[in-house]
């Protein structure tokens, strides 16, 4: 049985292996996902839908036939800068107690992870109920085409699992209280590039067709924008379970419809990132493109937004008021517009009572609660099928660590690692039985 020193030395070489997307080149990460599955008499394939554009899937065959459990992670990570970072984003340092790396948290540890309670089931002559599947794709980052899309077309049998398991959720630190996260559904990807013309010239003397001054006014209007707060069940469920027990100035939280009617209450879950983020839709500046030299206005000019929609709302309606926002000296360019449009997973199932059993386990008795992951995950694919999918990884952490995802100096302590191994080992247990 692989040990916790094995999980870490296993994680830093895993960090240290580059798998920016763009441009990718996961076939190295999935040739060490290989390695490690030969060296302890498990079979893989890879699946390769473009050169150095690999993916690996094995698997540990069950009592029945058909409907396979899936532990599912990805092995590209989005891209870091040297120089912003502290610790060499690809380096796997051990720094005061945690190991730094672009995917640690987002997901290499949680492949690792998984891989290790996989190979360990194995080892212990466990035989599932059904067919357990280990599956590490590349491509999320950029939406899944080389990676889920392309598996689920060259492995059909994927699209008949029983449960899929990847990332999405975890355990929240916040106000020295404890909760988990189990992802059940995520927002809308909805991204679009706003694009303005106009006339070039010399910058010392303006002439009133300016394409930066085109793109700062839509951006501005797009950006001022508030939208409008909205209870779901899944947010009633989760901030519910979370705040059901907070005062504010001798009143008890009221539940989310309530409290958004309560201005107290409103400026409490709007001043809260995650809260916020769960309950309207987001709009956020990106990437800006414009000009080339001081003294030179350009003649076109670009702004990218990352926006991400309640699971209720519809892109339609959406980019009708993008459009109405940016008026009419800019052109909206939908990016990826055949996104789909997944339903939740419904949460009163044994998985999520599994999974909330294998947490009091590791916890005691915490609130397991249902979420909305605000990105997107390849959990989409499933979801869209109507295969149950949850995200989840069995590690603690605070806000401030959860917001390193995507950013500098993303880490994951090496009690973290402890915990998520021992989590993930219950969990699959759970998952064969």
């Amino acid at each position: 049985m692989k040990t916790f020193d094995d999980a870490v030395s296993i994680i830093r070489e895993f960090l240290r292996i580059d798998t920016t997307n763009p441009p990718g080149k996961e076939e190295a990460a999935a040739h060490f996902l290989e390695d490690i599955l030969r060296r302890e008499g498990l079979d893989s394939e890879i699946h390769s839908a473009a050169p150095t554009r690999a993916n690996i899937i094995s698997r540990i065959k069950g009592r029945e036939e058909g409907k396979p459990i899936v532990l599912l992670g990805h092995t590209d990570v989005v891209p870091a800068k040297e120089e912003e970072w502290t610790a060499h984003p690809f380096g796997g340092e051990v720094k005061d107690g945690y190991v730094y790396g672009r995917g640690a948290i987002d997901m290499k540890a949680q492949v690792i992870c998984q891989l290790i309670a996989f190979v360990d089931l194995a080892h212990r002559g466990v035989v599932p109920k059904r067919d357990i599947i280990f599956l590490a794709t590349c491509d999320e980052e950029v939406g899944g085409a080389n990676g889920m899309q392309f598996m689920l077309d060259r492995i059909p049998e994927l699209k008949d699992a029983s449960f899929v398991l990847s990332e999405g959720g975890c355990l929240i630190e916040e106000n020295g209280l404890v909760h988990a996260q189990v992802s059940v559904t995520e927002k809308k990807l909805s991204q679009f590039v706003v694009k303005a013309k106009g006339t070039g010239g010399h910058g010392s003397m303006p002439h009133g067709d300016n394409a930066n001054e085109k793109i700062v006014e839509a951006s501005h209007r797009i950006l001022s924008h508030a939208w409008p707060l909205k209870a779901m069940p899944i947010t009633s469920a989760y901030l519910g379970g979370i705040l059901g027990e907070r005062t504010l100035g001798g009143a008890k939280f009221p539940g989310v419809k309530e409290a958004l009617k309560t201005p107290k209450w409103r400026r409490l879950l709007e001043g809260n990132e995650i809260y916020n983020a769960i309950l309207r839709n987001t709009v956020t500046l990106t990437i800006l493109k414009g000009g080339e030299k001081v003294n030179v206005i350009p003649a076109e000019s670009s702004a990218t937004f990352d926006a991400r929609l309640l699971p209720a709302e519809t892109h339609e309606r959406f980019f009708r008021k993008v459009r109405q926002l940016a008026g009419k000296n800019v052109v909206i360019e939908r990016i990826g517009e055949k996104i789909s449009e997944p339903g939740p997973s419904r949460y009163s199932t044994v998985y999520f009572q599994g999974i909330k059993g294998c947490v009091t386990a590791l916890k005691g008795h915490i609130p397991v609660l249902p979420f909305i992951t605000t990105g997107a995950t390849d959990l989409r694919y499933f979801r869209d099928i109507g295969v149950p999918a949850y995200g989840f990884f069995p590690v603690t952490l605070t806000k401030a660590e959860h917001m390193r995802m995507h950013a500098r100096d993303e880490r994951i302590s090496l009690e973290n690692i402890r915990e998520g191994l021992e989590g993930c080992r219950s969990i699959v247990d759970f998952l064969a039985s």
